[in-house]
């Protein structure tokens, strides 16, 4: 693979993570000021941001731009960012023109996207 291929997936993954970082900062906020309001489902909003976070922290690792537990991975990386889309959407659905609309699942595409780039 070359080596522009290799920084468009780690740039598309970086981007992409900003982005999940950031959502998954507002669904932890909004989970624990619900969670302590008495609302069952905020508990399940806040394990789902820790669960966006540890996407996010995976994705850059497996993207190769740091090196701590996984190798330069695309088959992890594209899984990676299906399971952040089907974290952000909560149920599965395969409408590819909803994923663009919304700014979290188009930022787990974008992880996607750079997993099968570095597959190829």
């Amino acid at each position: 693979m070359g080596t522009k291929a290799k920084g468009a997936a780690q740039a598309y993954t970086l981007l992409g993570s900003t982005v999940l970082f950031i959502l998954a900062i507002q669904m932890l906020l909004g989970g624990i000021d619900g969670a302590l309001a008495g609302n069952f489902e905020s508990v399940i909003d806040v394990v789902l941001a820790i669960a966006l976070f540890l996407m996010v922290i995976l994705s850059i690792d497996a993207c190769g731009f740091v090196y701590w537990k996984i190798r330069q991975s695309g088959a992890l990386l594209a899984l990676f960012g299906f399971i952040a889309i089907m974290i952000v959407l909560r149920n599965l659905s395969f409408d590819f023109l909803g994923w663009l609309l919304n700014a979290g699942t188009l930022a787990g595409l974008m992880i996607l996207l750079a997993g099968i780039l570095l597959m190829v």
